[in-house]
């Protein structure tokens, strides 16, 4: 049973819109929303929360401290560190609202994420329909905010807000207003913020928080979330969820500090170089393709800027290969530095388990490392004497193939001149943007893994053998009715997009509105440039197209067509078997 003291969950709605119109309107009713209200009421919040642990923690259950325990913990930091800035460093009163700003976000993720626990594992029994309608509602949360009118420059209208925060959410990049020019600072934090939480999922992040709240973790909480996060078993899946969290953001701080010592900031002339850095690292590791450059990474400073690239494009390949990749991986290292350790300084054997790296591990990354190389030859020879040419080294000719081979699979940045790009590299683009990242990561496509089963199958066919097999092990027949499941599904939406589009805008070429459809549903974030002159009814194409790119059809049609398995019975009989004609 959960508590009756629904305290935090009242004040929380008020909290937020607080919030809402204070960062909103802050031009227009400043002096509503000063520091002084702001140290009051985080102040009054701190003295509930204590009251509620003092008083009525008879009546509490365990998670339910822990959440009023963390939410005054967070509050009481901010207070005390609040007074320390004021008397003994003599800063205004003014500046450290910031500080008590981010630990009201804080506490309302927090109480957020104690309500949607209740809500998602009580009163909800479908994982994919609450995984779909947490991008929905994440994409129109953060269309409100974007039409704040301290958010852009001269407005924004609906369909371009929507636009832009499913872009946003659904870590595409593709844009239909000038990021750097017509969104103010606030603006562009709201975007960053709608892209770590598109990149990760709103239900890691949930899952994250409910680490602190396990006292009442369930059997039935641990399914939703392997779910959630792309595990075929129960076994430490919040612990995993944390692993997942905590790593994004050590890469992301480490790919900050990279980014922000690679830039010559006296000659690109920004007005807050770490806010830069910061931006372009999260971005790039959740394979948005969003930039606060007018041009994006087609700027000048940027583009000749080889040391860079190179780091987005390492930030963009961790991000789009798969944190069950990652952790797998590094498990190795270390295990194999544990045993040269043991071997060197003890003079023991140490013996770690066997197959410590999974077929799944090799399968993606050989075929991650095959697109990488495959395509940045096919760039390099392909754009030599056109796009390329403006870079007049041979170093900077193979890092700039490097990098479009990495961003047209993942992300929308871009350092090629794409008016100039030959038509056999826009479509050889269009297939890396099919294809897209690997599994459980933050990109987009079909997947690596679907790609390498289904090609591998065929061949398998193809030589007469009726099981596929893979290093002495049998791939399941349903990762490969799966895997072909996906490919189709994804041809019959991206046809539709591309046949919807052509209705609303004839006069667009064919090949650029394909481009730009693969781009959405791939959610590569790429464009030809046509993005901004679409009409009403293909942006909503190309909206509902980023949605299904990212949520997944199948994961789509299992939310809305899968049987409960208690009243399913397909598991105790079989009919008699059919053979169709195929060729």
């Amino acid at each position: 049973m959960y508590d009756k003291n629904l305290l935090p969950f009242i004040i929380t709605p008020v909290i937020f819109l607080y919030i809402l119109i204070s960062l909103g309107w802050k031009t227009y009713i400043n002096p509503f929303f000063n520091s002084l209200i702001l140290i009051s009421i985080v102040s009054l919040l701190s003295f509930l929360h204590l009251f509620i642990l003092f008083f009525l923690k008879k009546n509490l259950n365990k998670g339910y401290k822990s959440m009023i325990f963390l939410s005054f913990f967070i509050l009481i930091i901010s207070l005390i560190f609040s007074f320390f800035q004021i008397f003994c460093r003599n800063e205004k009163i003014e500046d450290i609202k910031i500080y008590l700003f981010i630990s009201l976000i804080l506490y309302i993720l927090i109480c957020t994420t104690y309500f949607m626990r209740i809500i998602v594992y009580v009163k909800i029994h479908n994982p994919a329909f609450i995984f779909i309608t947490s991008f929905v509602l994440l994409s129109f949360l953060g269309s409100v905010l974007l039409m704040l009118p301290a958010s852009t420059v001269k407005g924004i209208s609906f369909v371009d807000a929507l636009f832009t925060s499913t872009s946003a959410v659904c870590v595409t990049g593709l844009v239909v207003l000038d990021t750097a020019k017509d969104f103010t600072f606030l603006g562009k934090i709201i975007l960053l913020v709608l892209v770590e939480l598109g990149g990760l999922g709103i239900l890691t992040i949930t899952s994250f928080f409910s680490y602190f709240f396990r006292d009442g973790f369930s059997f039935r909480e641990g399914i939703y979330i392997s779910n959630f996060l792309n595990k075929k078993t129960t076994n430490n899946v919040l612990s995993l969820a944390v692993k997942v969290v905590m790593f994004t953001l050590i890469v992301e701080i480490i790919g900050t500090l990279l980014i922000y010592f690679s830039i010559n900031r006296d000659k690109m002339k920004l007005e807050n170089p770490l806010f830069f850095s910061i931006f372009h690292s999260v971005s790039a590791f959740c394979n948005s393709g969003f930039s606060t450059l007018s041009q994006g990474l087609y700027s000048e400073y940027v583009r000749f800027n080889y040391l860079l690239q190179f780091i987005l494009a390492c930030l963009l390949i961790l991000g789009g290969i798969g944190f069950d990749i990652l952790f797998n991986f590094f498990t190795y290292i270390w295990l194999t530095f544990k045993k040269f350790f043991y071997k060197i300084f003890k003079d023991e054997f140490f013996r770690y388990p066997a197959h410590i790296v999974t077929l799944n591990t090799k399968i993606v990354v050989f075929t991650t490392c095959f697109l990488l190389i495959i395509g940045t030859i096919f760039y390099y020879m392909s754009e030599y004497h056109c796009s390329l040419s403006e870079h007049p080294t041979f170093v900077g000719k193979w890092v700039v193939s490097f990098f479009s081979s990495a961003t047209s699979r993942t992300a929308g940045f871009q350092v090629l001149d794409m008016k100039k790009l030959a038509k056999i590299t826009i479509l050889f683009t269009i297939f890396l943007m099919w294809i897209g990242a690997s599994p459980a990561s933050t990109g987009g496509g079909i997947k690596t893994s679907t790609f390498a089963l289904a090609l591998m199958n065929i061949i398998s066919l193809s030589r007469g053998k009726a099981r596929l097999e893979i290093q002495r092990k049998e791939i399941s027949s349903e990762s490969i009715k799966l895997a072909f499941s996906i490919i189709m599904l994804s041809i019959f939406v991206i046809y539709i997009g591309i046949l919807t589009i052509l209705c609303l805008d004839p006069k667009l070429d064919l090949l650029s509105i394909s481009f730009e459809v693969f781009s959405a549903f791939s959610t590569a974030g790429l464009s030809l440039g046509i993005t901004p002159h679409l009409c009403i009814g293909s942006k909503f194409v190309l909206i509902i197209l980023m949605l299904l790119g990212r949520i997944g059809v199948f994961n789509i049609m299992l939310g809305l067509l899968k049987k409960n398995r208690m009243n399913a019975h397909d598991d105790y009989y079989r009919y008699p078997k059919g053979y169709i004609l195929i060729s």
